[in-house]
């Protein structure tokens, strides 16, 4: 690998130059910046070792100019300020959309930096397919095709990270477009709330649910495990709805409701009234995206949850920011102490399940699938579910 440091340390240069070349990686080193400036725009290398403390102008700078410039070659931070302040520059990169291999204090140098130097550089996120030049959906043309029936169910596995087996999915909109294209819910979503046309979407999803429960019966779930907003929750309809999708799945698995803590926050008298008598029918509660808000701890004293789902951006950062990791832990313990199962999502890589598999009962993340139809889903893990059907909310 070819790297720039910029460290206006001399002592750097002589005791990391001899280390990094012994991994055999080409490393030059500069301690000003208008030199290493000039010198990542001349060649850009495939890494750049950023020093934060750098006399009048700081790593923070350099971050700013990397954004502000559209250099897109990663940074690995270095720093003799302790971890809370490497976590939270990581942070400020991440935001600026500059692309962070890891964190390291300089007193751990020689054992950290050879394994995240190992890592591979995370791909640039998959584009979303192209649209061509098709317009946005109109209320009207969303409404034709909800009356037609292109709102399908996608399935997300989630599974046990001991063996990866099959325990449970979680189900997303998708809207089939008569010329084959999918979209995903956050194009169509937002316009169906906008225009009164979310209980229509949910009440199509679940009739499609229901009618893949031969396919949901031959895996051998615990559970399906749906997502309602606050818009939903909302209408006083929907306690039918859930009625009517608990009994269409009776003899197959157990429903888990899915809730974040932002569509409680906003009417939460109407929150409760709702959870409540959800839970009422046999259903049971996750709150989804935990710890990403405020109110998530309230939240968790006054609805009868059973599954907490710990947000993904802990998993992403585990691995990169001790912070992260131990803000992890506490969150599992958390849940551990109220008796919740506890779900870990965003898992997308092994390191990051052999991480976790012991402390967590259940993961999802693109390691073991992305959402999928239920076609695939069976052609996925026919043979590799769980044991048994159990629908009760922990299968042993």
């Amino acid at each position: 690998m070819r790297l720039i440091c910029l460290d206006d340390d001399p002592r750097v240069e002589a005791v990391l130059g001899r280390f990094l070349r012994r991994l055999q990686h080409d490393v030059s080193f500069y301690r000003s910046i208008t030199p290493f400036k000039t010198a990542l725009l001349d060649d850009p290398p495939d890494a750049v070792l950023l020093d934060l403390g750098l006399g009048r102008e700081s790593g923070i700078d350099v971050i700013h100019w990397l954004a502000r410039a559209g250099i897109e070659v990663p940074i690995l931070l270095l720093s003799g300020h302790g971890d809370n302040v490497l976590d939270t520059v990581r942070r400020i990169a991440t935001a600026s959309g500059v692309q962070v291999l890891g964190a390291v204090p300089k007193a751990r140098l020689v054992t950290e930096l050879p394994v995240i130097l190992a890592r591979d550089v995370k791909p640039a996120p998959a584009a979303k397919p192209d649209l061509g030049n098709r317009t946005m959906l109109s209320p009207g043309e969303l409404a034709g095709f909800i009356r037609a029936g292109r709102v399908e169910p996608y399935f997300q596995p989630i599974v046990f990270p001991g063996d990866g087996s099959l325990r449970g999915v979680e189900v997303l909109a998708r809207l089939r477009l008569p010329d084959g294209t999918v979209l995903g819910a956050d194009d169509f979503i937002a316009l169906a709330e906008s225009s009164g046309l979310l209980y229509a979407v949910t009440e199509a999803l679940f009739g499609r649910l229901i009618a893949t429960r031969g396919t949901l019966a031959t895996l051998g779930l615990t559970f399906v495990s749906v997502n309602l907003s606050q818009e939903t929750l909302r209408d006083p309809r929907i306690l039918g709805l859930v009625r009517r999708l608990v009994a269409g799945l009776a003899a197959t698995c157990a429903i888990e409701i899915e809730v974040t803590e932002t569509s409680m926050s906003a009417d939460p008298q109407t929150m409760r009234t709702a959870a409540a008598q959800i839970h009422l029918l046999g259903v049971s509660l996750a709150i989804d995206d935990f710890g990403v808000g405020y109110s998530s701890i309230r939240a968790l004293a006054e609805l009868p949850f059973d599954t907490l789902k710990i947000d993904l951006s802990f998993v992403a950062e585990m691995l990169d920011s001790g912070k992260a990791l131990r803000v992890f832990h506490a969150i599992v313990a958390f849940g551990r102490s109220l008796g919740l199962q506890v779900i870990a999502e965003g898992v997308e890589t092994e390191e990051q399940r052999q991480r976790i598999a012991s402390q967590v009962d259940l993961v999802q993340g693109h390691l073991f699938g992305e959402p999928m139809t239920a076609d695939a889903l069976l052609r996925k893990f026919a043979g590799h579910a769980a044991p048994a059907p159990c629908h009760s909310r922990v299968c042993p």
